[in-house]
């Protein structure tokens, strides 16, 4: 956001727009959005549709999402088994942008399979909690988890 009112204070204020400002600005923000994927993730502040989920006891909404996150692991692991080789070759290439400032875009390609690995192992520990809810009835918890919950 500073990049994107640096360029506004400079192109109406000063008449000197910069040359790059939009770019990094879109390079920021993609980078910003797939990494936050996996926080988003682990905080579980992705929509659901929830006609049925709602109606579900806690254990019958474990199994729905065991059942429904086969989709996830499907898209995620389709977006990291394609994304590594392309973000590679762009790392090896040491790729760049064909605009006038031409910054290097390999970092930002290697945000991507960074992302999804992050996305699948986040996901990995929503499956373990979600089979040993739908298994046992009991919510699972970590140790730590426990020793913060009783005030340890």
């Amino acid at each position: 956001m500073l990049v994107l009112v640096y360029e506004v204070v400079m192109r109406y204020y000063f008449t000197r727009p910069t040359i790059w400002a939009h770019e990094t600005s879109c390079m920021l923000y993609g980078a910003h959005f797939v990494i936050g994927g996996a926080y988003a993730l682990q905080r579980g502040a992705f929509v659901n549709v929830e006609v049925l989920y709602i109606r579900l006891s806690k254990r019958g909404r474990a199994v729905l999402d065991l059942i429904t996150w086969t989709m996830f692991y499907v898209f995620v692991g389709t977006l990291l088994w394609k994304s590594i080789p392309w973000a590679w070759e762009s790392f090896t290439v040491r790729e760049f942008s064909d605009s006038t400032w031409g910054p290097y875009v390999w970092p930002i390609k290697m945000a991507i399979p960074f992302a999804s690995l992050l996305m699948l192992l986040q996901g990995m520990t929503k499956t373990i909690k979600d089979a040993y809810l739908a298994v046992t009835g009991r919510d699972f918890v970590v140790a730590a988890d426990a020793e913060t919950a009783a005030g340890n």
